[in-house]
């Protein structure tokens, strides 16, 4: 059920009263230098009339997690907390099992006040936050109750990354259109890349995700960062006015989901310069929110910057840290976005930090608009946008069941069983002495996978080899922008004046990218001319079968 949130984040219906504050030196977090910390006061409720009031015959929530981003408290049996909060700072609430946040008009979770005395600064291009003011006397957070059941459904985008209203209608028509009314899914959420650098983008983007009509989480991607920022602290301005704080905590039956902001922005205004990672005040919250987690829970980190086997992207002794706080609890997963890539990592004793026997699942979602929106458009006026490792593009499901969890990938406009496509040559010649090369790419592989194929009626069943190559498909349609631009099309389309009427259709994929989901078998060549149908069986790392066939053309010599 939608729940409209009446108030305003800024606000809260609260009394102007103002709180009482000292100066004083913190030792850890955001507060290692001195500066007004004041304690910020009030309740969190059972909103019975849903108007976002504490009215007096409401009664409080006790053992609710409130956090100011470092530290976290518990509401007492009246459902009182209190807790220390500096001029910049965001107040939320971990919404607990059992109870649901309100939504605003456009399916976005309220849990959160903004705290910014004096404001963003005033060189920003894309609006921060407004000046707050004094502290309220008292920040109340209402909740409803909600059935939760440990077995659930989400819906994950990758990267959605528009730079311009067309492609937020690229979004729309490609996405959005077939996810309306999917009455299973209980809550959905973008991996960063929310927009592409345009931060006005945000308004018209969430009126669209908005038209699934679920309740709808955002992490904090690179392109999200508002570059006019002066430090990595206030970087992320823009995306807290609209969608809260960029770390948080929430939870969903047994599940645990823990948002980072793993964008360490280059500390000079104007600069696109990042790196991937945490602050400190970051991993002092993980820690003290782990404390509160039962240790048999699942634990699911949501970030953009996937982690890094090689520490090329994700900064190293931070990743280590994060490893470090997880030792104690079995049953972990992670999920980013950033590559445009689809990939399965997974994180041993061997290959990182990881101190469990059982090795840790990171889950690199495929971007939702795929190559950047690129390609040539297809008849709905839509852009092909594979993704450079041969997937196309698309989003995930993920569905748990107490601690286990199933993920899967759906390819934009398919059927829910297009899970790999096959390549193979066509017009193979009969009985020649080459061998012809079978090449799958499942889309959802990984290590844990395992492909066999046979030729209906004509051979026994074989295994197939994972190995790491480009997808032969993606090669062949980026060689046809290779070829564009060798014969100057985009030129003579530009010259032609009765053809720049109408746009370009479309824009360069970028050259492919090696593939840790693709498998290849040598089929021969000794068959008789004719056609015949090649079977691929694939099992995944569930144990589910996936089938799919690929029409082969044998020629005489």
């Amino acid at each position: 059920m939608k729940y409209i949130n009446l108030i305003i984040v800024f606000s809260f219906a609260l009394s102007s009263v103002v709180g009482q504050g000292k100066e004083n030196l913190v030792e850890t977090g955001t507060y290692q230098k001195t500066e007004s910390i004041l304690q910020a006061k009030g309740f969190v409720f059972n909103d019975a009339n849903k108007n976002g009031v504490k009215d007096n015959n409401e009664k409080g929530i006790g053992g609710v997690l409130v956090s100011n981003g470092i530290d976290i408290v518990k509401t007492d049996k009246k459902g009182k907390y209190e807790i220390p909060v500096s001029d910049d700072a965001v107040i939320f609430v971990i919404k607990p099992a059992g109870w649901m946040t309100p939504l605003n008009e456009h399916n976005l979770p309220q849990f959160y006040y903004l705290r910014k005395e004096k404001g963003s600064p005033d060189n920003y291009k894309y609006k921060g936050i407004a000046p707050t003011g004094e502290l309220p006397d008292q920040i109340n957070f209402p909740l409803y109750p909600h059935q939760d059941s440990d077995n659930f459904k989400i819906l994950v985008f990758g990267d959605t990354q528009p730079y311009n209203l067309e492609q937020v209608d690229f979004l729309a028509e490609d996405i959005i259109t077939e996810l309306v009314d999917k009455n299973d899914i209980l809550f959905g959420m973008t991996m960063g890349d929310v927009v592409g650098d345009n931060l006005d983008l945000y308004k018209p983007l969430n009126e669209t995700i908005n038209q699934i009509g679920i309740p709808w989480y955002n992490v904090m991607g690179n392109h999200d960062v508002n570059y006019m920022s002066p430090d990595d602290k206030q970087s992320d301005d823009t995306f807290k006015r609209v969608y809260g704080p960029s770390t948080y905590a929430f939870v969903y039956g047994k599940v645990h989901f823990i948002v980072l902001d793993d964008i360490l922005h280059h500390e000079e205004v104007g600069s696109t310069k990042y790196e991937g990672g945490l602050r400190p005040e970051q991993l002092t919250f993980v820690s003290n929110y782990l404390k509160e987690v039962p240790k048999e829970d699942l634990v699911v980190l949501n970030m953009h910057i996937p982690f890094d086997l090689q520490g090329r992207s994700f900064r190293s002794a931070d990743q280590d840290q994060l490893f470090d706080l997880l030792k104690d609890f079995p049953n972990t997963l992670s999920i980013s976005g950033h590559t445009h890539l689809l990939n399965n990592y997974y994180f041993n004793t061997t290959n990182s930090s990881w101190q469990q026997n059982m090795p840790h699942h990171h889950f690199n979602a495929g971007a939702t608009c795929g190559s950047w929106w690129c390609g040539l458009r297809n008849e709905n006026d839509v852009p092909h946008t594979m993704m450079r490792d041969g997937v196309p593009n698309g989003y995930a499901f993920v569905n748990f069941n107490g601690t286990d969890y199933v993920i899967d990938w759906k390819v934009a406009g398919s059927a829910e069983d297009h899970q790999m496509n096959i390549y193979v040559p066509r017009g193979v010649v009969a009985h020649s002495s080459d061998t012809t090369l079978l090449t799958v790419n499942f889309f959802n592989g990984c290590e844990q996978s395992q492909l066999r194929f046979r030729i209906k009626g004509q051979t026994n069943w074989k295994e197939m080899r994972s190995v790491e190559k480009f997808d032969p498909y993606y090669e062949k349609i980026a060689q046809r922008w290779v070829n564009f631009k060798k014969i100057n099309l985009d030129k003579v389309w530009l010259a032609d004046s009765t053809l720049t009427v109408h746009d370009f259709p479309g824009s360069p994929l970028i050259g492919p990218a090696n593939t840790t989901h693709i498998w290849e078998a040598n089929i021969g060549t000794d068959f008789d001319a004719g056609r015949y149908i090649i079977e691929v069986e694939a099992k995944d790392r569930y144990g589910r079968m996936f089938k799919a066939y690929q029409s082969l053309r044998i020629e005489d010599k």
